[in-house]
């Protein structure tokens, strides 16, 4: 194994935990912008797939024309 690359199991728990604690702080920061909770997520997830999937039977049905 070269020098650059390492395995999960061979750090250190000290090192784990610092490495766990940068990962969420990064997923908070950048891949959160508005700071929702996973609930309010999955919560927004689940009325975009709605939303989708009514307006395609809405003009599959011919209520809505293009």
């Amino acid at each position: 194994m070269s020098p650059q690359q390492h395995s999960e199991s061979g750090r250190t728990k000290s090192q784990r935990h610092k490495h766990d604690e940068k990962q969420k702080s990064y997923e908070v920061t950048t891949g959160n912008p508005y700071h929702l909770s996973k609930g309010v997520q999955t919560l927004f997830a689940g009325l975009i797939i709605f939303m989708v999937i009514s307006v395609t039977a809405l003009f599959v049905g011919g209520f809505i024309r293009w």
